[in-house]
């Protein structure tokens, strides 16, 4: 299995393109998978750049109802007419971040809930095949990230807390490899995996993604105590994390510390074979 990561806040080549997103291409033995697409069409740049013909992918899969994670669908849609794309039934509904007494609109375009390519995803465990498997309603036991507090979804005249619940993970089995793909990992990181583990029984080996210890709307990190908490969580679990977005680069540099080579940070660019 080889992952690739397309778009993240980070690039330290100039020929990639970096944004607040997030999108890894996956090449399994049986599919070419893209999870994500941050929030423009950068991530099409950069794989062309790295010779990867996204024309080529069959499967994709975002992670949630947010721009920087499903904002270049159109433009892969424009290049790719067979792909089957995987949402969850919420995934479209009004999700604003909120700063002091202003709303910003942080969704997807609701015009393209009705593409022939796209599939809502009704259930909280959903099996693409045997090896791809969707997992959702995650309950936020521990460790839930704080900054979901800026976060909100609007029906109709209300407004309230995001729950989370358009929060979709995917799981890859191959070869003795059980591979977690997150986005932001909204629910909590830990409670992702301690509870898509208790559900399936699936030993997680690797785990891809964001862990939102970053408020972007407040320009503010999660407490270096919460932080090394879940590091010393993270470990029990015996998975390896390749992290990056909204975990935060100081907040990767205080998990790094701890977990050592048990978690590394995916630029873009970077080629993780599994």
């Amino acid at each position: 299995m080889q992952i690739t990561t397309l778009i993240d806040n980070i690039s330290y080549l100039p020929e990639l393109r970096s944004e607040h997103g997030l999108s890894y291409y996956i090449e399994t033995k049986d599919h070419k998978i893209l999870f994500d697409t941050g929030q423009s069409s950068s991530f099409i740049d950069n794989a062309k750049f790295l010779h990867i013909d996204l024309a080529q992918v069959d499967i994709v899969v975002i992670s949630h109802g947010h721009y920087d994670h499903g904002g270049g669908l159109n433009d892969f849609l424009a290049l790719n007419n067979h792909a089957k794309v995987y949402l969850n039934k919420d995934a479209f509904n009004d999700y604003y971040s909120k700063n002091i007494e202003t709303l910003k609109y942080i969704g997807l375009d609701k015009k393209l809930q009705n593409h022939p390519q796209i599939s809502l995803v009704q259930t909280d465990t959903f099996v693409i095949d045997d090896g791809l498997i969707v997992y959702s309603a995650i309950d936020q036991v521990h460790l839930s990230p704080l900054g979901n507090n800026v976060l909100i979804e609007k029906r109709g005249f209300e407004i309230k807390a995001d729950t989370f619940k358009h929060e979709q993970n995917l799981i890859l089995l191959e070869d003795n490899r059980c591979v977690l793909m997150a986005g932001c990992a909204h629910n909590g990181i830990l409670n992702i995996v301690q509870q898509i583990t208790q559900r399936s029984g699936f030993s997680i080996t690797h785990v891809f993604g964001g862990f939102h210890l970053y408020n972007l709307t407040k320009d503010i990190y999660e407490d270096d105590e919460r932080i090394i908490q879940l590091g010393e969580e993270l470990l029990k679990t015996n998975a390896i994390y390749y992290t990056g977005h909204c975990t935060g680069i100081r907040a990767f540099d205080t998990l790094k510390r701890l977990m050592k080579d048990k978690i590394e940070y995916n630029p873009v660019g970077i080629i993780r074979i599994i």
